[in-house]
């Protein structure tokens, strides 16, 4: 009984091995790419066109970066956005591509 056992689990063990070989790869989910994304004006978009448009912007901040765009009247330099509490090099890093004056 034992010698059977023995046999039918040497003639299995390939199997297990080859079958995750030939499962089906997994298709992922086509990613927009940054280049698709929507620019989003700085000087120009509301709320929630910031909040929406912008990584880590959230309806909060985004009122925070309209109301330093009415303090300087626009912006001339992405970078200016760093002086919002909340934004700095990292999250401007994220969405710099996506930003336009």
């Amino acid at each position: 009984m034992l010698r059977k056992t023995l046999i039918f689990a040497s003639m299995l063990s390939p199997l297990v091995l080859i079958s995750p070989l030939q499962a089906a790869p997994l298709i992922a989910a086509p990613v927009q790419s940054v280049s698709q994304v929507n620019p989003i004006n700085i000087n120009t978009a509301d709320a929630e066109q910031l909040a929406y448009g912008l990584t880590g912007v959230g309806i909060k901040r985004a009122k925070d970066i309209i109301e330093l765009r009415n303090q300087l009247g626009q912006f001339t330099d992405i970078n200016q956005l760093m002086q919002v509490k909340g934004i700095g090099p990292r999250m401007l890093d994220l969405n710099k591509e996506r930003i336009v004056l």
